[in-house]
């Protein structure tokens, strides 16, 4: 016999350390995105409370990539230069720009906060990260500018302000993030 949370009588779970509950928090927004692409999920945390969420996206009221929206997804196979960057011209939201609009949009301060982000954070979400005064980044995969840009001075220029964080770091293992992560609940 299983308890509700289908583990047997007397089993007890690990209990996430607070990085790795922020990053489950991400990966579950994560579901909400609807890229052709890369699908990300970020969360803002200050006080280790969580102030906002966010996914890559349109914009609201805007048709949705899977429905053709994004001229920049809808031809990332066909048109080499839009691959790994030309973020620049995507219609999409950023996961982490959408967290930090979303705490603006409802007044939550976000000097000194934290980010959990799905993926490390872009050249332009890396500066609006900083602008807006969070201080700590954590992201699952990474991401190479380099391999973006194909560029050394803007990566150079990446490391310059990953470098204002107080933290920027990789934190668990990739490997726990499959399709399977999620499966059960949004196969229903």
């Amino acid at each position: 016999m299983t308890d509700t949370a289908g583990t047997a009588p007397g089993t007890r779970l690990h209990r996430p350390d607070k990085q790795l509950y922020f990053l489950l928090i991400a990966l579950a927004a994560r579901t909400r995105a609807d890229c052709l692409g890369r699908r990300v999920g970020a969360v803002i945390v200050r006080e280790d409370r969580v102030i906002s969420t966010g996914y890559n996206g349109t914009p609201f009221g805007m048709t949705n990539c899977s429905e053709g929206g994004c001229h920049r997804c809808a031809h990332r196979d066909t048109k080499p230069y839009l691959r790994g960057g030309a973020y620049d011209v995507c219609l999409c939201v950023h996961a982490e720009q959408n967290a930090l609009l979303t705490a603006a949009r409802f007044g939550q301060r976000t000097l000194d906060a934290a980010v959990t982000s799905t993926t490390q954070p872009c050249f332009g979400c890396l500066k609006e990260l900083l602008q807006a005064g969070i201080s700590e980044v954590r992201y699952l995969h990474s991401w190479d500018p380099v391999e973006a840009y194909h560029d050394e001075a803007l990566a150079e220029q990446y490391r310059a302000l990953r470098e204002r964080f107080t933290v920027f770091e990789q934190i668990g293992d990739p490997v726990i993030d499959s399709p399977e992560l999620f499966g059960p609940l949004l196969h229903q």
